[in-house]
């Protein structure tokens, strides 16, 4: 599960030009933890969005109920 700062990180490089132009960024923490966990690669040295990162996002992010 992810947090919900997590969850926004992951919205905000979803939601990033393709383009060389402005950079989203995110803390380090985040981008570590979002790539070991398959939703993002690194690049060139520019996060982009994985095909599971996509699914990830289409989901939402679901809380579970406790």
């Amino acid at each position: 599960m992810l947090t919900q700062e997590e969850f926004a990180s992951l919205l905000l490089i979803g939601h990033a030009p393709s383009t060389y132009g402005t950079l989203a960024v995110i803390p380090p923490e985040h981008s570590a933890r979002l790539i070991a966990l398959g939703y993002m690669a690194d690049i060139h040295g520019r996060l982009r969005m994985t095909t599971p990162g996509r699914i990830r996002l289409a989901a939402g992010n679901v809380v579970a109920a406790s």
